[in-house]
């Protein structure tokens, strides 16, 4: 375990011998950028700071005070700074100029060591925000606790976007919790009794503090015990854990913090709403079809799509009818269901549905699982099912040797199809296999894989039916060309670009997946290893990647972050900080990469 040096030779302790005036951040006062010059892209940096890092006997008020090297802007949102252990009074800020001041009228514990994070939500007046969290640790005892922990919080793109990280906290466990003064409000109402658990839903964490941009975290000043590991978007700033509203993960087992520890904390996040999966409405967009709307995506599983799950029932006879057929709309993304038997027009029908859950297997409400509606004509469609989609499942612009070709109809095609489909590669035109996939969907397969540096046209052929010129009896034959219709056009991958991704997981196995993001395009594709921890990625293009490897949540193929409720821990996963640079050809991730952090054990 790293301990907490005490010293930092390049900042200054500020000397309080002036008075400052403060500027609040409800101030008439505008502060704005200083003009001229070229454009300032640099981060604010911190100069001088009270009390200097390392005091000990400091008073029982908070007091701490940051000149920067330039103006910031005064308006400083609540989760940009931080406080461990938590005070019970908020905390306030005043800006001057380079200057932040923050006190709080919330008393601090005597003979306690404090740290304060200051994190990104702080900018200069151009909205350059500080480059990483800046921690200051002092002591209002003659002892300041040492120890340290650090580690790694997933860190998705819309944390980026948003430049909204990640928060790590320790809840404290055991008997000790009784002699901390901020949780004596969650003592129970009856017995007053103070659990030994944490109540991770309601309480602060004893230590925390913020990620940096990579998801990289440093926590000082601890002292020994049994913690609780959390990671939590703190979006609100309020340093709790709002289940319903922001992503949570739990280490893969609780901490006892000792001077021996060597642990280094590794965490994903995930989805902890509880809420219970709700159906919303129902619209008919064809004469035999309903579309279903849930709260949340469905998860299209066989007992979904059994025909026998949702149906509807006339509100006049109390007929009940299911759908011949359940699929997923190939524009909406939503359950789609079709009738053979037309139900009756302008009739009210209770649809419902006995069992569905999203995708994160939280279940269907069965008080909420039906809707009204009345069955609507639509004399006037007609027309025959119709191609809206023909698209490849390359995750990049370009397709890829290996890549499949999906053809999606608005509406059920039936069980004969009547259309063919061909490519025009070099103007070779070639007919494709189909195979269908559901009832609205086709895969269109070649014998071969697709070829590189070419344009590749996807065509529907269909009859064009003509009377030729009558002959010398004025009869006209029917003649019957096969024409076609262009439904996308794209370009294959450069085979200069070409490339793949092999390598071996330390401590992986064949329950373990690798997740491989692109940096420029955002978009993820998934291996599985085999019993030695070995993968292969065979079609990827030259670029910048992130890699992560982990145990996948049952059922899912997404890093498993624990549950709050039931509670359970979270599985092993990692993620190195370097960028993963692949080029043309064949990578080795091993080489690239050489000292990959290895993957616990489950």
């Amino acid at each position: 375990m790293k301990k907490f040096a005490g010293t930092y030779s390049w900042i200054l302790a500020l000397a309080i011998a002036c008075a400052v005036v403060g500027v609040s951040l409800v101030s008439c006062a505008t502060q704005v950028a200083p003009g001229g010059g070229p454009e300032d892209k640099l981060p604010p940096r911190i100069a001088a700071v009270y009390p200097a890092p390392g005091t000990t006997n400091h008073p029982n008020e908070l007091y701490i005070k940051l000149e920067f090297d330039e103006w910031i802007n005064p308006n400083i949102p609540r989760n940009a700074v931080s406080i461990s252990p938590p005070i019970e009074k908020k905390m306030r800020f005043e800006v001057s100029g380079k200057t932040l001041e923050l006190t709080s009228r919330g008393l601090l514990d005597t003979g306690t060591t404090y740290t304060v994070t200051f994190a990104g939500g702080i900018k200069d007046l151009r909205g350059n925000s500080l480059a990483k969290p800046f921690q200051v640790v002092f002591s209002t005892g003659a002892h300041i606790d040492s120890l340290k922990l650090d580690g790694r919080i997933m860190v998705n793109d819309s944390m980026m976007k948003k430049k909204l990280y990640p928060s790590i906290g320790l809840f404290l466990m055991g008997t000790e919790r009784e002699g901390i003064r901020y949780l004596q409000k969650f003592r129970d109402s009856t017995t007053k009794q103070l659990d030994s658990l944490p109540m991770l839903a309601k309480e602060p964490p004893l230590f925390a503090t913020l990620a940096d941009s990579a998801g990289n975290f440093e926590l000082t000043g601890l002292k020994p015990g049994r913690y609780r590991v959390a990671a939590f978007l703190d979006a609100n700033g309020n340093q709790k854990i709002e289940p319903s509203a922001e992503l949570v993960g739990f280490w893969i087992q609780d901490l006892v913090l000792t001077e021996a520890s060597a642990d280094t904390l590794w965490i994903p996040l995930g989805d902890q709403d509880t809420s219970r999966l709700e159906l919303e409405s129902v619209t008919q967009p064809f004469a035999n079809v309903l579309e279903a709307t849930f709260t949340r995506p469905v998860y299209f599983d066989s007992a979904f799509t059994d025909t026998a799950n949702c149906s509807i029932t006339s509100n006049t006879d109390g007929k009940k009818l299911y759908p011949s057929k359940v699929y997923l709309g190939a524009s909406s993304r939503k359950p789609q269901f079709y009738f053979n038997e037309k139900p009756k027009k302008e009739t009210v029908y209770k649809f419902a549905c006995n069992s569905a859950k999203d995708s994160l297997f939280r279940p269907l409400d069965t008080l909420r699982n039906y809707v009204e509606w009345e069955w609507q004509e639509m004399a006037k469609d007609t027309l025959a099912p119709s191609v809206v989609a023909a698209k490849f499942t390359s995750r990049t612009k370009a397709v890829f040797p290996h890549d499949s070709l999906i053809i999606s109809y608005d509406k059920p095609f039936g069980d004969s199809l009547a259309q063919t489909f061909y490519t025009a590669i070099n103007k070779d035109t070639v007919q494709l296999n189909v195979v269908v996939l559901d009832p609205v969907r086709l895969l269109a397969k070649r014998d071969e894989e697709w070829p590189t540096d070419v344009a590749i046209e996807v065509l529907q052929g269909y009859n064009d039916t003509t009377l030729a010129a009558a002959d010398s009896n004025g009869v006209r034959d029917t003649v019957v060309t096969l024409k076609y219709k262009r439904l996308t056009r794209v370009e294959a991958v450069s085979k200069l670009k070409l490339a793949s991704l092999k390598g071996a997981v330390p401590g992986g196995n064949d329950q373990v997946a690798v997740r491989l993001t692109s940096i420029e395009t955002k978009a993820a594709q998934i291996a599985k290893c085999d019993a030695a921890g070995n993968f292969t990625f065979p079609d990827l293009e030259e670029g910048a990647f992130f890699i992560e490897y982990y145990y996948p949540k049952e059922g899912r193929d997404t890093p498993d972050a624990g549950a709050l409720s039931p509670f359970s821990f979270g599985k092993p996963w990692r993620a190195p900080n370097d960028t993963l640079k692949i080029s043309k050809g064949e990578n080795d991730l091993n080489k690239l990469i050489p000292n990959l952090p290895t993957l616990s054990k489950k």
